[in-house]
């Protein structure tokens, strides 16, 4: 059997020595990146309380330094997350990075909503899909839509008033729908929610917009 010949110039063993360095900063990289980075993620989702289990993956794991990666995973629950931090236009432009997402969230507060269970998932180039249920009232959305954002489609919360004549009782929330993110915007494709049999996309939009920009 033919021995491994090792350099013996000086220049040679330079070489080998950062081809060594190189291939143990790759592994290091592909074993603790993806760890720092989900941290970071559980970590700006839980600020207000609740739990979250997150996994990225990325090859090479390097990639998640560009917030680019093969797959996003979030299972959380009990969160309390903010509509008034979902400013950015172009908030689903990071979520685009990643060639597979699935979201789950159960038991969580998105501004005015509060969360049964909400999906939000996507397969390569397919478009997001957002399917989710839970309560709102009348008088949330407008203490929202005062302090914390503008709702789109100014008659939304007047015809949820006149359709249901109340102030403070829970209303259903029930959305299925598929997204498009237009170069980090989100857009309804197709498919619909509700409440109080009220057409609610913009509100689909927000509550999706609160997730994605603390990801």
């Amino acid at each position: 059997m033919d021995r491994i010949r090792l350099p013996t110039s000086r220049a040679g063993r330079i070489a080998a020595g950062a081809a060594t360095a190189l291939v143990l900063l790759l592994v290091l990289s592909q074993l603790l990146l993806p760890g720092i980075g989900e941290g970071a993620v559980e970590d700006r989702l839980t600020e207000n309380g609740g739990a979250a289990d997150v996994s990225l993956s990325a090859k090479p794991a390097a990639r998640l330094l560009l917030g680019d990666g093969d797959r996003i995973e979030i299972d959380a629950t009990g969160l309390d997350l903010e509509i008034a931090r979902a400013n950015d236009p172009v908030v689903f432009d990071d979520l685009d990075r990643f060639g597979d997402v699935e979201i789950v969230i159960a038991d969580s507060t998105v501004g005015p909503v509060r969360l049964e269970h909400l999906v939000l998932s996507r397969n390569g180039d397919e478009p997001y899909s957002l399917e989710a249920t839970g309560t709102t009232s009348l008088a949330d959305l407008a203490g929202s839509a005062g302090e914390d954002f503008e709702v789109p489609g100014s008659d939304l919360l007047g015809a949820i008033l006149n359709a249901t004549g109340v102030g403070g009782s829970d209303l259903a929330l029930d959305l299925d729908m598929r997204l498009e993110s237009d170069g980090g915007r989100v857009r309804v494709l197709e498919g619909g929610g509700e409440v109080a049999g009220i057409p609610t996309g913009p509100l689909a939009e927000l509550i999706a917009s609160a997730i994605v920009v603390e990801v």
